[in-house]
């Protein structure tokens, strides 16, 4: 007797809107820039013409909002997206975050996330990279004008720089000053994780 196919949970569904709306932080920045025009959630909702509901799960990042959306509720504020995009999320000088909650800059093969998104006049950024065996930046070298220091978590990393190649597991690390061109691969055979600081921040 063939089995039914179970159908996908709520469960999966939220977690994915959750993910969606939290890369951008559009929650965090909608409530910043709605009690800064001294609206409620209620009166966000009427002059925009959404459920409070709408709002507030917004706000709480469960729910990723369509564009048409988005643009309703800031042009009942009113900003601009290209403002409300360029607005620091946070002001607090102490943030916290789980493993789900850093802001994806990639995925796949080398998945980066980075702390720190909400504050955009930060002078120091970190990531954490994971890379697939054989995976890694990529055949040309990166080149970036400030500091790098990057630690292995888990895995063998091999790094090419100044005319060394080099191989790092974990507890090793190397740093770079200046413009040194440079270029990291995954020569393991599980995930390698490194944690990268750099300073200016890259993006």
């Amino acid at each position: 007797m063939a089995q039914s196919k179970k159908k996908p949970t709520n469960v999966t569904t939220k977690a994915r809107a959750r993910a969606e709306a939290s890369e951008l932080a559009v929650g965090s920045r909608l409530k910043s820039v709605r009690e800064a025009a001294g609206l409620s959630q209620r009166e966000l909702a009427k002059r925009a013409g959404v459920t409070n509901a709408t709002v507030s799960m917004i706000e709480q990042e469960t729910h990723a909002p369509s564009l048409a959306s988005l643009h309703r509720l800031l042009a009942a504020i009113p900003i601009s997206l290209a403002d409300f995009f360029a607005l620091p999320v946070s002001q607090k000088n102490a943030l916290f975050y789980e493993a789900e909650d850093l802001a994806v800059v990639s995925r796949g093969d080398a998945d980066l996330r980075v702390l720190g998104s909400e504050r955009r006049e930060k002078k120091l950024q970190m990531f954490i990279e994971r890379y697939k065996p054989g995976a890694g930046t990529g055949d040309d070298p990166i080149v970036f004008d400030g500091e790098t220091a990057v630690v292995v978590v888990q895995g063998t990393i091999e790094v090419e720089a100044e005319g060394e190649v080099r191989r790092l597991s974990k507890g090793g690390g190397y740093q770079l000053f200046g413009r040194v061109p440079y270029r990291l691969r995954n020569i393991g055979k599980i995930d390698a994780i490194v944690a990268c600081a750099c300073t200016p921040p890259i993006i």
